[in-house]
């Protein structure tokens, strides 16, 4: 049955479907993969580059043309001009010595190839020969190849009950265009990737074949949400991967030279699905989706996720290979809307925070720490006690919150949210540390009246741990009168104990997590992302 799934998705799949989890096939077999292409007009011929085993550079370009097979019109019309320069031009990329100029130029196709295709590709190699360069070959990886390579990760690793493989055909059969069923996809993956601690820690190899089998399995459940180019989908999808990924180096105590491999593909893919995202704000004159009489009911809460994202690729790292973000756009395209943001739900406090450390890398004005106390102010009058329009928990979603108000829910949300709140104490804490000792003075009465709520996981390893079943949660209420010394000690505290090691070098990474799973935030680590964005 999977093994059909597969070659289902292989024969609908282009260059941008296959390509993270091929990578991920190279990273488990002792390739370290340098590079990813977003497949724009500036990538060159080389969609992944990567060091082999044996120390030698190789290019890739992959192709997914429809149609099932490359024919010889595609070849000379199109491909063969590419492959060319795959074979003759020299790898530019920083983490590749100049002095290292041969390199293995491969042809990667979810599709066969006709035999005229295979005997124009001799022809070229023949020729290099005669020239005098017999290391310029072309080499092929075709659909055969990447299927082997799929049933050989597929073996003892996949789902094999029942259940599971329904949930993942499930998900492979999504139109697309909705949302991801976060809590399916966890579960899969959570049945590939090892979520409890033996004495002695599986081997490399299988832990390569682990994390590559759930990055394949990933894949296939976001075939859909892929080829409609659903990128908040996308996202959620291989931050949840990523997460699973630093849970489990925690959880052995890994070397990085394990798991890093396979965090960093994930992580450049989630890096380039933010870059598409925004080069598609670019291009749009207005950002309503539907009927204008509908989508008003959705369009603050898809701006706050929107702007959430964007801050979140303001704040990513330079990378190595060129960096591929307009800054312009994002700065004003987050100035423009953020009046336009709406809170869901405390959900949604991760991607105000984000814009708010977004605002601070190029405004030397009060507005984006007026935004925090504006926000702190609504959270304490909204869930005040004995309030009727409490703002749902981090554990109920966008699409949750919304089917709740509009009382289309197939499950209505019982639970009552007045009194107490999860992001407030975080939120007091960021403000606090600004020194805005007046302005808390005036927001103390209302905050004093709501418990600030604490989730910790029972372990480190379980902070990315979707949904964790155990933990310890405290409710703390705060004083009606409070010293200005006391609260700042309490903020400035920035250790992030609940952080797990894997995770420090990735505050970013973490933040991103945020947007996607809000029931891990807690006032500890909004203090120490504080430290490390601000």
């Amino acid at each position: 049955m999977l093994e059909r799934v597969i070659e289902n998705w292989l024969d609908k799949a282009n260059e941008r479907t296959f390509e993270v989890p091929f990578c991920h096939m190279l990273a488990a077999e002792g390739h370290t993969v340098l590079h990813l292409t977003r497949h724009c007009a500036m990538e060159m011929g080389k969609d992944v580059l990567s060091i082999a085993p044996d120390g030698v550079p190789c290019a890739y370009q992959l192709k997914g043309p429809p149609g099932g097979r490359i024919r010889l019109w595609q070849w000379r019309d199109e491909i063969e001009r590419q492959v060319f320069g795959l074979v003759t031009g020299g790898i530019a990329h920083p983490s590749i010595p100049t002095t290292l100029a041969n390199h293995r130029a491969y042809l990667v196709t979810s599709c066969e190839l006709e035999e005229e295709v295979i005997r124009a590709i001799e022809d070229m190699n023949r020729s290099f020969v005669r020239q005098g360069r017999p290391d310029c070959q072309l080499r092929t990886i075709v659909r055969g190849e990447l299927l082997r390579r799929a049933r050989d990760l597929e073996t003892n690793l996949w789902p094999t009950d029942l259940p599971d493989i329904k949930e993942l055909l499930e998900m492979y059969l999504e139109e697309g265009d909705g949302p991801l069923p976060k809590t399916k996809l966890a579960g899969l993956i959570e049945r590939v990737i090892p979520q409890t601690a033996e004495e002695q820690a599986p081997g490399k190899g299988k832990l390569d074949r682990s994390l590559a089998s759930a990055a394949v399995l990933c894949a296939l459940a976001l075939a859909s949400f892929s080829l409609r180019s659903n990128f908040w989908a996308q996202i959620e999808a291989w931050t949840l991967y990523g997460g699973y990924v630093l849970g489990l180096a925690e959880r052995y105590g890994l070397a990085k030279h394990i798991w890093l491999p396979h965090f960093a593909i994930a992580e450049r893919e989630l890096y380039i699905l933010l870059v598409r995202l925004s080069a598609e704000l670019q291009e749009r004159s207005y950002f309503v989706e539907g009927s204008p009489m509908t989508d008003g009911l959705v369009y603050g809460h898809r701006m706050t996720v929107l702007i959430g994202l964007l801050s979140v690729l303001a704040l990513w790292p330079s990378q190595k290979d060129g960096d591929e973000r307009d800054h312009n756009f994002i700065r004003e395209f987050c100035q423009r809307h953020t009046s336009e943001m709406r809170l869901w739900g405390e959900g949604g406090i991760p991607f105000i925070v984000a814009r708010f450390w977004q605002g601070r890398l190029n405004d030397a004005t009060p507005g984006p720490d007026l935004l925090l106390r504006d926000l702190a102010a609504q959270v304490s009058r909204a869930n005040a006690p004995r309030s009727t329009n409490a703002l749902p928990s981090p554990y109920y979603d966008l699409t949750d919150a919304i089917s709740h108000a509009l009382g289309i829910a197939e499950a209505p949300i019982r639970e009552t949210f007045a009194g107490r709140s999860y992001s407030l104490e975080g939120l007091v804490h960021l403000f606090a540390r600004r020194m805005w000792r007046q302005q808390m003075r005036f927001l103390w009465p209302d905050i004093s009246r709501v418990r600030f709520v604490r989730f910790y996981p029972p372990q480190p390893a379980d902070f990315f741990r979707s949904r964790c079943a155990q933990g310890i949660t405290r409710d703390v209420q705060p004083h009606q009168t409070q010293s200005w010394g006391e609260l700042l000690q309490q903020a400035q505290e920035s250790e992030g104990a609940c952080v797990p090691a894997s995770a420090r070098e990735f505050p970013v990474f973490v933040l991103l997590y945020l947007l996607v799973c809000p029931y891990g935030m807690n006032s500890e680590v909004l203090r120490w992302l504080d430290g490390h964005l601000a």
